[in-house]
């Protein structure tokens, strides 16, 4: 064999040689796979609110206040404050609302619930969601007096004047208790009852 072509055989097993070394320590081989590419999070963020011009639907069935009053702070701006109402269940279903309207839409849904909204500052951006206070009416009182108190008949009930579950009053030789109108109604009722026909 003859020398420049012995060099040349040698040269290129040495290059053989180098290349395999230098895979073997980066570590690179033919069956191993591709990093998978980095994985991004995507944040949760609040959804942005619905522009004015289009139309919305609710969809509030048995829904705990509190969610509800969310949705409408964030479409509306206004701000609502509870009263230990905040599990009240509300009951809203609506369509084609604007952003006009949402909010009269959601006190009428508040009033259907049994709830009332009224406004805490001059400028109606803050309410309060609270049960209404009910009307209330003045009732004569059976009565007796003895050496231990004035005693009071409610019902089928008798109360000590300390006890008594209302505000009282004495005017003109009579008791008076300020009761709401349902309880006085359902007394004016009982009493009817019980008494004999003539």
């Amino acid at each position: 064999m003859n020398r420049p072509v012995l060099n040349f055989l040698l040269f290129l097993a040495a290059m053989v040689i180098t290349a395999s070394l230098l895979f073997g320590i980066s570590g690179c081989s033919q069956e191993q796979e591709a990093d998978p590419a980095p994985t991004v999070k995507a944040e949760s963020k609040p959804l942005p609110p619905v522009p004015a011009n289009l139309p919305m639907a609710v969809d509030f069935d048995n829904v705990p206040l509190s969610e509800v009053v969310q949705f409408v702070t964030s479409q509306t701006g206004k701000g609502l404050v509870f009263s230990g109402n905040e599990s009240t269940p509300i009951t809203w279903i609506e369509s084609n609302l604007s952003k006009e309207t949402l909010f009269d839409s959601f006190q009428a849904a508040v009033t259907a619930s049994g709830l009332q909204l009224e406004p805490v500052n001059d400028g109606h951006t803050v309410f309060t969601v609270k049960k209404p206070e009910e009307p209330q009416t003045a009732v004569l009182l059976n009565y007796a007096r003895s050496s231990r108190g004035v005693f009071f008949l409610l019902g089928s009930t008798i109360y000590p004047l300390k006890k008594f579950p209302y505000p009282v009053r004495y005017d003109s030789g009579h008791w008076y208790a300020l009761l709401p109108q349902s309880k006085a109604d359902q007394l004016t009722n009982d009493q009817q009852e019980t008494e004999p026909p003539m």
